[in-house]
Order: structure tokens, then C-alpha cells, then sequence
């Protein structure tokens, strides 16, 4: 009989909880304005934790925020341009600023009382449409549901972390990508107060829509040097395009490869580095196992490229050594065995040793030959596994491009998605003037989806002497 009643009281628990996130996620949005944005508050159960927040139909940027399986959104559904110069124009008003603190207030309790009503309508709902119709059970299960979501909602109150957003994700048009994160860095980093973050949002939407209408590209904030790292091209003109779109678009100052720009080396997949000269910025080449010389040849006549065969060479301040793959001193693109890449990688770290100034990064085809300079620099870039990665181990971050051309034909090949990858580094000029790390933004586009995802990674070492203080960074929410 304790048994029975175990089990009843166990299902009546489980179909509240169904019913809880069932009317919760299909209904559980609001929308309301506030001054010029009209936007949508929505919450969905069974989630990863994460924040997001939605620009139609420029994109959306999220990131992991707190710790309840809850995905909090916020998406701007219309502005009111004319509404928008009004607010400009009471930035200052101590005012007027308190009374829109107090109706977004306001707005955000009704959108929480309307998650709890749904809630409890939900839990009745539940184990009502199963079969039970016992009222004080009913009731009770209607209470469970309201229980169950207020301990989520409290839980991720407590744990929310706004600074989350400074790794965040990014899905959307890849040109409105630098504007999204330029505003959020500066809501986080610089803006103290709610009037001068009003009117950063504000100016930056207004000048955004200036800029689409104009066909313009975006502006960013990030970093003095931006370097596109890419790799494993493999004779694929799209991935080349690809490249032209990310430095027209994010303002990249220079590229570079780490080999396996063709697939034989042969002079007619030579001509795919044509465009390379249209870049008009540097383009380091390190050659990897299917550049044969004949391409290397090709790749040294085009002015702003620097084929890296071995050495240590510093180009806009950045200092960066390299050595290319064994392999493409022929025609055979045989990747070479353990002993000799082992025997490349001491090969470069006595060329290290011999420069006048140490590298900031290191640039290699194979892993293989990356893996010896652990501990001993503060970047490494590399390929050839055609397989993104990005570790930080100990004092090293080491960043594999993956393949910027989708493996080229051989990913066609496979029969599974080979996205385009690459990696946009932000380095920033520290106090002594030197250049570190800052982040890394992470861009795959997928071929079958029709769509890119772009994710940042912020290195804290870098960051130091810009980060607020914790109860400012509270302060400074999205």
C-alpha cells in the first residue's frame, strides 16, 4: 500500500514537472516595450544554461550564464527610430532614467508572475490530462510546478554571471558579427552607469542601421592586431572567398596559413594564391605535406606574401617563427615519420634560440612538430588533422585552424559535414608595449546548414588591466 501511494506520488510529480516545462517553453513569452524597443522575454526549460540575446535578423549572441537547465532570451522585435532620438537626448536625465529603470522593473516582475501562473497551470495540467482528478492532488501538483521553476529562476538569479558574455557564441550575418561583440565588450569593459550604457546601445543600433543602409562594413573594438589564422585550404576557391569575406568584414591585418594551400602542387592549383595579392595585407605561408615546391614558387612571386620555410620573422610588430613540413621539399606529400619531425621541430627551436628577439607565436603544419614548443611560447598554430582545436595548456595556447577550405574535394568525399573553419587572434599591445593574446573569435561555416557559428574566447592573462572590478561587472548586466 506505501508502495502504491509511492509510485502515485512520483507519476503525479513527473506530470507536473511535464506540464511545468511543456506550458512554460510553448507559451512562456512577453513582449513589451520599453521607450523605442519593442522586445520579446522568453524562457525555455531543459536547456544549457545559456543567455541570449536576438538582433532579427542580424543574428543572436549567447553565452553560458548560470547554472539551471533555463535558456533566457531577449529578442528586439521593432525600434521606433524616432522614440530612439528622444532617448538620446535624456541620457543625462537622472530622471527620466530612473523612471525607465522602474518600468523595466516593473515589466520583468509581470514576465516572472506570468512564468509562475504558467507553471502552476502546467502542473495541473499534467497529471489532470493523464486521468487524475483528485483536486487536492491536482492542486498540489499545480504548486509543484510553481515550486520547480521559482528554485530554477532563483537558482539562476543567484548564479548568473553577466561576464560570461565575454566568451559568447554567435549565429547571424557575419558582417553585423564585429558590431555584436564590439557593443557587449563595451557594456561590460567601459560603461559604469545605466544612462551611458542607454546611450551606447542606442547610438550603436542607430549607426548600425546607418551602416546596412550605406553597405558599409562594421566597425570593432577589439585589439590593435587582428590575424586570421587558416589552414588546409586544399585548392578550394570558396575557402579562399571565405577568407576575403573575414578580413573585409572583421578589418584583419594579417593572414596566416599554415600550409596545404593545394592538394598535388601542381602549377594549376598554384593559381588559386591569385587572390592572395588583392588582400593587400601580409600573408605568412607556412608550407605543409601537399605544397610542393613549384607552389611555394607561385606563392613567393605575390608581393605581400612570406613563405616561412624556416626562421623567425617579425612582421607588424608580432614576432613569429615557423619551419614548413618535411613533405613539401618534394612532389611526394608523404607525411613524414615521428623521427623526422621530431628532428624539424629541434631544427627550429636552434633557430629560435639563435634570434635576437623571441617569437610570440609559432606556426607549423603538423601537431607533431607544434607539440615540442609546449611551455616554451605563448602561442602555437598548426593543421593537417583538418580538425579545429583550441587548448591552453599551462602557459601555451594551441590552436589548430582545422581546415579553412573543407578539406577541399576529400571532404566532398566523406559523405559528413567538413565545415570552412578558421580563427580570427586578437592580440592587444600591453603597458611595455608588447603584444599579447587577447582572444580568439572561432568562425565555422557549414555547407548543408547554409549558416556560420562564430564563438570568442577571451584569455584572462590578457584582459587584466581591463577588467572591472566583480561589483562593477554586476552593475554593468545585459
Amino acid at each position: 500500500m506505501v508502495k502504491l501511494k509511492r509510485r502515485q506520488t512520483v507519476k503525479l510529480f513527473l506530470l507536473a514537472l511535464l506540464g511545468t516545462v511543456i506550458f512554460v517553453s510553448l507559451f512562456g513569452s512577453y513582449t513589451t516595450t520599453l521607450e523605442a524597443f519593442q522586445i520579446e522575454l522568453r524562457v525555455k526549460i531543459f536547456d544549457q544554461g545559456f543567455t541570449q540575446l536576438e538582433f532579427p535578423p542580424l543574428g543572436l549572441v549567447r553565452a553560458k550564464t548560470h547554472l539551471p537547465p533555463l535558456m533566457l532570451s531577449v529578442r528586439l522585435t521593432n525600434i521606433n527610430l524616432q522614440q530612439m532620438e528622444k532617448i538620446l537626448s535624456h541620457t543625462d536625465d537622472a530622471v527620466y532614467l530612473n523612471n525607465l529603470q522602474s518600468l523595466a522593473k516593473r515589466e520583468a516582475n509581470i514576465f516572472l508572475w506570468r512564468l509562475l501562473w504558467l507553471a502552476f497551470i502546467g502542473g495541473f495540467a499534467g497529471p489532470y490530462l493523464f486521468g487524475e482528478r483528485d483536486r487536492r492532488r491536482l492542486i498540489a501538483a499545480a504548486l509543484s510546478g510553481v515550486l520547480i521553476l521559482g528554485i530554477m529562476l532563483a537558482t539562476a538569479y543567484a548564479t548568473f554571471q553577466p561576464l560570461a558574455f565575454m566568451n559568447p557564441e554567435f549565429e547571424g550575418i557575419l558582417a553585423a558579427a564585429p558590431w555584436m561583440f564590439g557593443l557587449i565588450e563595451d557594456l561590460l569593459l567601459h560603461v559604469k552607469n545605466l544612462g551611458a550604457q542607454l546611450e551606447l546601445v542606442v547610438g550603436s543600433i542607430n549607426n548600425l542601421f546607418t551602416q546596412v543602409e550605406r553597405f558599409q562594413p562594421l566597425g570593432t573594438a577589439e585589439g590593435d592586431l587582428k590575424v586570421a589564422h587558416i589552414s588546409d585550404l586544399h585548392n578550394n576557391p570558396a575557402g579562399m572567398d571565405f577568407v576575403r569575406q573575414v578580413i573585409e568584414t572583421f578589418g584583419v591585418h594579417m593572414v596566416i596559413d599554415t600550409g596545404d594551400i593545394t592538394d598535388f602542387g601542381t602549377d594549376l592549383e598554384a593559381g588559386l594564391a591569385a587572390p592572395i595579392e588583392a588582400f593587400g595585407i601580409p600573408y605568412v605561408f607556412v608550407p605543409g605535406n601537399h605544397d610542393a615546391p613549384n607552389a611555394i614558387m607561385r606563392l613567393k612571386s605575390i608581393p605581400n606574401v612570406h613563405v616561412l620555410e624556416e626562421g623567425v620573422i617579425e612582421i607588424l610588430d608580432l614576432c613569429l617563427a615557423g619551419i614548413a613540413d618535411p613533405a613539401s621539399g618534394g612532389s611526394s606529400m608523404v607525411v613524414a615519420a615521428e623521427p623526422v619531425l621530431d628532428d624539424y621541430a629541434v631544427r627550429l627551436q636552434e633557430i629560435i634560440n639563435e634570434a635576437k628577439r623571441s617569437p610570440h607565436l609559432i606556426a607549423v603544419h603538423h601537431p607533431r612538430i607544434a607539440r615540442h614548443f609546449l611551455q616554451k611560447v605563448p602561442l602555437i598554430l598548426t593543421g593537417h588533422t583538418h580538425q579545429f582545436s583550441l587548448e591552453q595548456l599551462g602557459e601555451t595556447v594551441v590552436i589548430n585552424a582545422g581546415t579553412t577550405g573543407a578539406a577541399g574535394i576529400r571532404g566532398l568525399q566523406t559523405g559528413r559535414e567538413t565545415p570552412y573553419s578558421l580563427v580570427l587572434l586578437h592580440f592587444a599591445r600591453q603597458k611595455e608595449g608588447d603584444l599579447s593574446l587577447k582572444a580568439a573569435d572561432i568562425i565555422h561555416v557549414f555547407q548543408s546548414k547554409s549558416g556560420f557559428s562564430l564563438e570568442r574566447r577571451f584569455f584572462p592573462a590578457a584582459e587584466a588591466e581591463d577588467q572591472p572590478e566583480p561589483d562593477e561587472a554586476e552593475n554593468n548586466a545585459l
